[in-house]
């Protein structure tokens, strides 16, 4: 059995068409997940939205989609969200649907799902802190010894950094950002076979100087958000 891991689309429908047309060709797919943010940086969150609900992936709520539903109910001022990363929150309020607002609202911030008798923890962030809780390649891992009885992975995002390290029996995944990369390593996402317990990251080509026009229109050429589409470290 295939499962699908993708994560930290945010609001990049370019990669994100990437990614559907090569999945179409990824045969035994039986899961797709995605963990989390649709939205911030990138100017067509909606779009993305339709697509998972309408295809039934299984999602999880992100520190950003967190955010703009913190905007939605009047917690947290969007000019603060605008400051820290650009329009596209902006964008999401004028675009995103009531239906994919609810559909936002539903996500859990965490999934323990048992396929093929193997038990996966799922979250955005990390078993400690779901929506902001970070774990990188090089993050000491000793602090979880207590989970290795209880999963056999555990698949985050969060970090835009591609991750396979394991303690004990217990393997750590990341499959990366689907949307804005920050490791040098490209746009991806993760393929995880639980019947051979073997996994392969994907790389997705998408033409960014198409993305580098959408920032230039909604926010002025803003040069952070262009110099991490192509990171190369």
């Amino acid at each position: 059995m295939k499962v699908c891991f993708f994560s930290d689309v945010h609001g990049n429908d370019l990669s994100f068409q990437q990614f559907t047309s090569a999945l179409k060709s990824i045969n035994d797919v039986s899961e797709v997940f995605f963990l989390g943010d649709f939205i911030g940086y990138y100017y067509n969150a909606n779009d993305i939205i339709n697509h998972c609900r309408l295809n039934r992936f299984q999602c999880i709520l992100g520190n950003h989609d967190k955010n703009f539903l913190d905007i939605i109910d009047g917690k947290v001022k969007v000019e603060e969200l605008v400051e820290k990363y650009g329009h596209s929150y902006l964008k999401a309020i004028k675009t995103i649907s009531a239906e994919n607002i609810d559909f936002l609202r539903q996500l859990p911030e965490y999934k323990i799902v048992k396929l093929e008798n193997k038990r996966l923890f799922l979250c955005h962030g990390s078993p400690e802190d779901y929506l902001n809780g970070r774990i990188y390649p090089d993050t000491d891992l000793s602090g979880y010894m207590d989970l290795v009885q209880k999963y056999d992975y555990i698949v985050t995002g969060h970090t835009h950094h591609k991750l396979a390290k394991t303690l004990s029996t217990l393997l750590f995944l990341n499959p990366g950002s689907l949307g804005q990369q920050r490791d040098g390593l490209g746009c991806s996402y993760l393929i995880l076979d639980l019947a051979k317990n073997s996994f392969t990251f994907h790389s997705v080509e998408y033409d960014i100087t198409a993305l580098e026009e959408q920032i230039d229109l909604y926010d002025g050429g803003w040069v952070r958000l262009k110099e991490v589409l192509r990171r190369t470290s």
